[in-house]
């Protein structure tokens, strides 16, 4: 069987490997290459980086195809890529991104990892380019697909909520957290609580912002040797997050002599497992997660994770974390209490978040997600 996989958003614009859907295209791509079990045609855009390539053709089926970069971009997703692809003789094409070209007319298969800009359109930015995929090219992707691959079971009733017509051919396929090689946990140091992912409303970092306040009240005498770190870009509407970490920040300025929540913007995945590696707690304050997979990550590094109710990460995260309402500020700041005052007292949950999180690898994804690919086919 040959499959197509439609990677154009694999990658950054400078080729490095992408966040969010990008690292997904990316993991699961590779996991499927390293099965060998089918023959891959990989589309990707033209900034693909040589090395990546390189680790994917070394696995042996696999083709990949870089797409020249055209102004007209709706002519390069939905036209000339649908074109190409074709010629290469495809059984069904695999879209990570949910979006199945418009010109495409084969069988596909598209994976959804979230449906919040359907049920909080206000947490995202209001784009032309946003409002003319939400209202046209997904929802006729998801009726025109095969079938659908969603991320968490919270995904799958969010499609069945959303397309009740999707849900007989919508299978749950988790995506995987693995160590990368050579990962050492750091143990000692100065407190640090990590949060990863793009400054916008649905992360909801004013409220895990003044969480850490709170904690720092309770203790002032941890404001010198406890950050909060925030990584991720600045993304859209984050005025209410900028304010309320200034506010903190001013608060605590002249004790600790330095910001007490930091916001390192963009890090690569190296920089970002580096962070890991001397967490002293992952905090997740989102008001929904399709998946969650930095909390997946987290455990897999021997991290306690507090994380929200929000979505999936109950679903995810399990009883090997601490579980706190996204709106509850005194929930979230005694979470941190715990974590950061009685190290000792989380070993219970580490040890179970690493058992958890060895159940979810992106070989076990590659495999179930293969599995929809070849009924599609037969």
């Amino acid at each position: 069987m040959t499959i197509a996989i439609d990677a154009r958003d694999i990658c950054a614009s400078d080729g490095s490997r992408g966040a969010g859907i990008g690292h997904y295209t990316w993991s699961i791509t590779r996991a499927m290459a390293a099965l060998g079990s089918h023959r891959l045609v990989v589309a990707v855009p033209a900034a693909f980086s040589k090395r990546d390539e390189k680790e994917l053709t070394g696995c042996g089926r696999v083709r990949v195809i870089r797409l020249p970069a055209m102004r007209a971009r709706f002519l390069s997703r939905h036209a000339f890529l649908p074109s190409r692809i074709a010629l290469e003789g495809v059984d069904v094409l695999f879209c990570p991104s949910g979006e199945i070209p418009l010109f495409w007319r084969g069988k596909a298969v598209i994976a959804v990892h979230d449906l919040s800009v359907y049920e909080h359109p206000e947490w995202f930015p209001d784009g032309d380019r946003g409002n003319w995929s939400r209202r046209t090219v997904f929802p006729k992707s998801v009726r025109a697909a095969s079938a659908v691959i969603a991320v968490s079971e919270d995904t799958k009733r969010s499609v069945a909520r959303m397309f009740p017509d999707a849900e007989r051919k919508t299978t749950v396929v988790y995506e995987g957290g693995e160590l990368p090689e050579g990962f050492v946990r750091i143990e000692g140091g100065e407190d640090l609580v990590l949060s990863i992912g793009t400054v916008e409303p649905r992360k909801n970092y004013a409220t895990s912002a003044s969480a850490f306040d709170r904690y720092l009240r309770r203790r002032p005498e941890r404001a010198r040797t406890t950050r909060y770190f925030i990584v991720g870009s600045i993304g859209w509407k984050a005025e209410e997050t900028l304010v309320a970490v200034e506010a903190v920040n001013a608060a605590w300025r002249e004790v600790a002599g330095e910001n007490v929540v930091q916001l390192l913007g963009y890090v690569t995945d190296q920089e970002k497992w580096s962070l890991l590696s001397r967490a002293s707690a992952l905090l997740i304050p989102s008001w929904h997660e399709g998946f969650g997979l930095t909390a997946l990550e987290a455990m897999a590094a021997s991290v306690p994770v507090i994380a929200s109710t929000g979505g999936a990460l109950p679903e995810v995260v399990g009883d090997a974390g601490i579980l706190v309402a996204p709106d509850d500020h005194e929930a979230m700041s005694l979470a941190l209490a715990q974590c950061l005052l009685l190290p000792d007292g989380t070993k219970e949950l580490v040890e179970e978040g690493k058992r958890r999180a060895a159940a979810f690898t992106w070989e076990r994804a590659a495999r179930e997600t293969l599995n929809v690919l070849e009924k599609c086919c037969s």
